[in-house]
C-alpha cells in the first residue's frame, strides 16, 4: 500500500464498529493504525495488516506518538456499562476522549476527527421521531452523563482550538461481532429468562453496523460534515415483538409469551439498584433504568439531516441485517443457540 495513502487512527478497532470501520478503511485503499489494549485479542486485525500500536484509552500518554502522520481520527473506544463506577468511565470516556483530542491538535494535519457518541444523550423519557435538536439531558446514570461530557468536550475543542469535529450518534448497535445487543437477547433466550415488558410493540430504531460504517466514512470525507451533529439509524423503527419474531425465526428458539407490565418494573428499579449500590455489587442488578429503557421505551429517531448533508442512505433494512447478523452469530457463536441448532 503506498505510503502516500490517507492514514486513519482508530480507538475501539477490536470491537465490532472499529473493526467493521478498519475494513471498509482498508478496502478504500487507506492505511489503518489502531490502539490495541494489551488483553485484546487482536488476530483478526493483524491478519489484515492494521498498523497497531499498544496502550490504554485513558492513559494520558497513550496517544503522543501515534497519530504521527494521521488524516483522520475515528474516535469508537468507549466503557459501554449500565453498572460500571463512575471513575471507570470517566476515565475512558471523559479523560481519554481529552487525551485523544489533545494529541489530534498537537498532529496539526488532521482533516477530520469523527466522534462516535450515542442516543443515550437524549436521556431515559420517550423519543418520538427525534432529531439533532433535541437536548441532551442528563439522566443520573454513569453513561449518559460521560457521554455527554465527552460530546460536550470535543465541541468545545472544535470551537477554541479548531479540531475539525463530526459526532455521530446511534442508538442501539448490532451485526456481526456484536458483543452487546443480540448475545444479551440470546442468553436470555438460553435460560428462559426473557419478559416483554409492556405489550412488546413499542417501535425503536436501530443501527446496523455495517449502515453505520457508512455513516463513519461519510462524515470523515464531505467536507459539509465538519461542526455537525449526526443522528445515525437504519432508518426505521421496528418494535421489540418483530425483533425477537426475527431472532426466533432465525435460532429456533421458542417465541417468548410473557410479559411484565411496565408500571411494575417501574417501581421496582430503584429498590433494585438501591440494593445493589448498597452491596456494592459490580454486576448489574436484574432491573434497572437502562434496562427497563431498552425493553420497553418508544425510541425513533429521524436520520433527514444525515440524509441531506452527508447523502447517507442505509444499504439494507433492519429485517435484512438481523436475519444477516443472526446467520453469523450460527456461524460463529453456536454456544448462544438451542443446543443442536
Amino acid at each position: 500500500m503506498a505510503d502516500t495513502a490517507p492514514l486513519a487512527f482508530i480507538t475501539g478497532a477490536t470491537g465490532m464498529v472499529g473493526s467493521h470501520l478498519a475494513r471498509r478503511l482498508l478496502d478504500e485503499g487507506w492505511r489503518v493504525r489502531a490502539l490495541v489494549r494489551a488483553s485484546s485479542d487482536t488476530a483478526l486485525l493483524k491478519s489484515w495488516g492494521v498498523e497497531l500500536v499498544e496502550g490504554d484509552v485513558g492513559d494520558p500518554t497513550a496517544f503522543s506518538t501515534c497519530l504521527a502522520g494521521a488524516d483522520y481520527v475515528f474516535h469508537c473506544a468507549a466503557m459501554v456499562s449500565d453498572w460500571a463506577p463512575l471513575e471507570d468511565m470517566m476515565r475512558v470516556n471523559v479523560h481519554g476522549t481529552r487525551h485523544l483530542a489533545e494529541a489530534a491538535v498537537a498532529c496539526g494535519r488532521l482533516k477530520r476527527f469523527v466522534y462516535l457518541s450515542s442516543m443515550v444523550v437524549f436521556g431515559m423519557h420517550p423519543q418520538r421521531d427525534f432529531d439533532e435538536s433535541a437536548p441532551r439531558i442528563h439522566t443520573g446514570d454513569h453513561y449518559n452523563l460521560t457521554k455527554i461530557r465527552a460530546e460536550e468536550l470535543v465541541q468545545q475543542f472544535a470551537r477554541d482550538r479548531g479540531l475539525p469535529v463530526s459526532i455521530l450518534r446511534p442508538p442501539y448497535l448490532y451485526g456481526p461481532r456484536d458483543r452487546q445487543f443480540l448475545p444479551r437477547v440470546l442468553e436470555n433466550l438460553k435460560n428462559g429468562q426473557f419478559r416483554f415488558v409492556g405489550s412488546g410493540r413499542q417501535p425503536l430504531s436501530l443501527t446496523y453496523v455495517g449502515n453505520l460504517v457508512e455513516a463513519l466514512w461519510l462524515a470523515a470525507t464531505k467536507p459539509e460534515a465538519k461542526g455537525e451533529v449526526f443522528l445515525i439509524t437504519d432508518g426505521e423503527a421496528i418494535t421489540r415483538e418483530r425483533i425477537l419474531e426475527i431472532v426466533c425465526e432465525e435460532t429456533g428458539y421458542p417465541m417468548p409469551t410473557r410479559h411484565v407490565p411496565r408500571w411494575l418494573v417501574r417501581a421496582v428499579c430503584p429498590i433494585f439498584e438501591g440494593l445493589y449500590s448498597l452491596r456494592r455489587t459490580a454486576e448489574p442488578p436484574l432491573v434497572n433504568k437502562f434496562r427497563l429503557k431498552f425493553m420497553s421505551t418508544p425510541l425513533t429517531y429521524s436520520i433527514a439531516k444525515a440524509r441531506r448533508v452527508l447523502g447517507y442512505a442505509p444499504k439494507m433494512t433492519t429485517e435484512q441485517a438481523l436475519r444477516q447478523t443472526l446467520a453469523w452469530f450460527r456461524e460463529h457463536r453456536p454456544d448462544l443457540l438451542p443446543q443442536g441448532k
